[in-house]
């Protein structure tokens, strides 16, 4: 019973025992002394654990749950922390810094000493007590910089496509303890070791010539596309960049080609638009390069004056296919120093739109055009008198409309195209005499003429034939002067010049005998009532125009033909009302009356006999009479002397 009794308050003391320890333990105290980093964080693993330093509240709480995953997990607090006695608070009033050399001392941590970071503390970067290892720690490297590198400049890495890319700070600065700043001469080298092209480019353009030449002016991959920020977009690196410097007057004086003020035109040209049709507008680059813009001067710069249509034709390719098959094109290609480009029409940076500009306008074109098309400036004149040929298109009809706002009057890119213009004896050329008709009757010009003329007797004969001489509408209204047509020097104007207009082709003998046209056409009109009475300076008598239409002109046996037997009635109606059939089939060229108009014969007959009887019989009185006359005046009256 007594050994009962004894276990029995054995146990019950033992329980009392534990329970005070758990209750002692719940309240945090230490019962049993702590061993080696147990020690310090007994206190130093309370957050809210600071003291007073120089002034200000300094935390120092560890966590000790990160601190035994660090790196350091395994070595004692005393191992950094020396000359510390736990016993006194502060534990030491002379604060010894930490030297990790004590325990690095490899030749990564010597580096350091002259190194871009020799001033910083290790801790600065791998913190002081949940130090990861080093494979681990390059993941977050560049967040470690950044902690440090707060300039606006370095934060804007964090949006930039380096780092999307998850291209670190070590990438360019080699990171790690050998982290080092980049001089100018470097820069291309360093981003060649991603972008190697691109640096090969660079080292051709004119930009690294003059940088390797000493002028620190010249830019390299970080002027343009920044350091950290790393600007991708054409445009920003252009408006940013190139202009930057470009517009830089003291860099770029003057106001010549070059010139930042030749720049600057750029500035309100079309291509500065941000974008056009959803699509960035034309920059810098895309006429320069990219990265080897090369010097002007040098013949396979892109902007020398035989590569211009491969530098424009990147964006404007139909247009420039156009120009290289004009003529123009072919003169450029054939290295003709006279030879317009893209630049001699739009000009280099001040591009202005076609459509909007008052530059283009159609008035404005004639004086574009007339630069190099007069004052003998181009050498491959077709013929004599070309040149001032052209320049009579201003005393033109068309021009004097454009002055009075007629914007449907035809200029120099109507008929000859503004890009595609070719020689008059190219088959594809607008001003070819096959082409001509079509070209002057283009919508909003003359197409109820063309539709008039189509089909005619002479349109029928060009289109058939090669080398045709019918007449087509230049030939009748000129090419370049063309008048109105009630102006008195115009030939159309009256009627005596109609007449001529019509002969010249009619009454050449050469082409009469070539086409084998109808035999004195011009001299039988110019015989009849109505040519005699136009040589008398009639203006209502019939010309060839009354009769036989002006751009519909048929020949007699077509249906449509004004001269046609069923509708000559109508035409000759216009002048004779009323007048009697047998009008309308009598022959107006009469090259035989005796058998195609007997009785216009023997009227024509008998009124030459009857002149010459009347006007011989005069003829003879009066030769009769003047000798009788001139003997009795011979003759002494009588009782005059001898």
């Amino acid at each position: 019973m007594k050994k009962g009794l004894l276990r029995n308050t054995y146990i019950g003391s033992l329980a009392a025992v534990i329970i005070v320890l758990i209750s002692v333990a719940a309240k945090g105290y230490k019962i049993f002394p702590a061993k080696g980093n147990d020690v310090c964080f007994a206190c130093h693993e309370d957050p809210d654990l600071t003291m007073e330093h120089d002034g200000r509240k300094i935390s120092l709480f560890v966590n000790s749950s990160n601190y035994k995953k660090s790196v350091h997990g395994g070595n004692d607090c005393t191992d950094c922390h020396l000359n510390y006695n736990p016993d006194d608070l502060p534990h030491t009033k002379t604060k010894a810094p930490v030297n990790c050399k004590d325990c690095h001392d490899d030749a990564k941590i010597k580096v350091l000493e002259t190194g871009l970071h020799s001033k910083i503390n290790c801790s600065d970067c791998h913190s002081k007590h949940e130090i990861k290892p080093a494979k681990e720690f390059s993941k977050e490297q560049t967040d470690a910089c950044l902690k440090c590198h707060t300039s606006r400049n370095v934060q804007a890495y964090r949006t930039s496509i380096h780092s999307q890319k998850k291209e670190g700070c070590e990438s360019c600065h080699t990171g790690g303890h050998n982290a080092k700043s980049i001089p100018k001469n470097e820069v291309a080298e360093t981003c060649g070791k991603c972008h190697g092209q691109h640096e090969k480019s660079f080292n051709n353009s004119i930009h690294e010539t003059v940088l390797k030449g000493g002028n620190n002016n010249a830019p390299t991959c970080t002027d343009c596309h920044g350091s950290h920020r790393i600007l991708t977009s054409k445009m920003s690196i252009e408006s940013e960049s190139c202009l930057r410097c470009h517009l830089n007057s003291k860099l770029f004086p003057g106001e010549g080609k070059g010139s930042a003020k030749f720049v600057a035109d750029y500035k309100t040209s079309i291509h500065a638009s941000i974008q056009k049709n959803g699509k960035e507008a034309a920059g810098c680059s895309d006429c320069h390069g990219n990265h080897m813009i090369q010097n002007p001067g040098d013949p396979e710069a892109s902007t020398t004056r035989t590569r211009l249509p491969e530098t424009c034709g990147k964006c404007h390719k139909d247009i420039v296919d156009k120009f290289l098959n004009s003529a123009h094109g072919k003169a450029l290609l054939n290295r003709s120093v006279a030879a317009p480009t893209c630049v001699d029409c739009h000009s280099e940076h001040s591009i202005k739109s076609v459509r909007s500009s008052d530059e283009f306008s159609k008035i404005n074109q004639v004086d574009l055009c007339l630069k190099c098309h007069q004052e003998g400036k181009l050498p491959h004149k077709n013929y004599k008198g070309e040149e001032v040929l052209i320049s009579d298109y201003k005393s033109s009809y068309h021009y004097k409309a454009l002055q009075e706002g007629k914007l449907n009057a035809a200029t120099c890119s109507d008929c000859h195209g503004s890009h595609e213009m070719k020689k008059f004896d190219d088959p594809t050329s607008r001003i070819y005499k096959k082409n001509i008709a079509q070209t002057c009757g283009q919508t909003n010009c003359h197409t109820k003429q063309l539709n008039e003329y189509t089909g005619s007797v002479h349109e029928v004969s060009i289109s058939t034939k090669t080398n045709s001489d019918a007449p087509t509408c230049t030939n009748c209204h000129g090419n370049h002067q063309i008048l109105k047509k009630d102006e008195q020097t115009n030939l159309i104007s009256n009627s005596k010049g109609l007449v001529q207009l019509c002969s010249s082709c009619h009454a050449s003998v050469e082409l009469v005998r070539k086409y084998n046209l109808p035999t004195g056409r011009a001299d039988t009109y110019l015989g009849s009532f109505h040519g005699l009475a136009v040589r008398g300076g009639s203006k209502l008598a019939a010309n060839c125009e009354s009769c036989h239409g002006n751009h519909n002109i048929r020949p007699s046996n077509d249906p449509l033909s004004t001269i046609n037997k069923k509708n000559l009635p109508e035409t000759c109606g216009k002048c004779h009302p009323g007048a009697a059939e047998t009008l309308f089939n009598t022959p107006i060229h009469v090259t035989n009356q005796q058998s195609q108009s007997p009785l216009l014969y023997w009227i024509t007959r008998f009124y030459i006999y009857l002149i010459l009887i009347i006007i011989g019989g005069m003829v003879l009185h009066n030769a009769v009479d003047f000798t009788k006359k001139l003997k009795k005046k011979s003759v002494p009256a009588s009782g005059e002397k001898a």
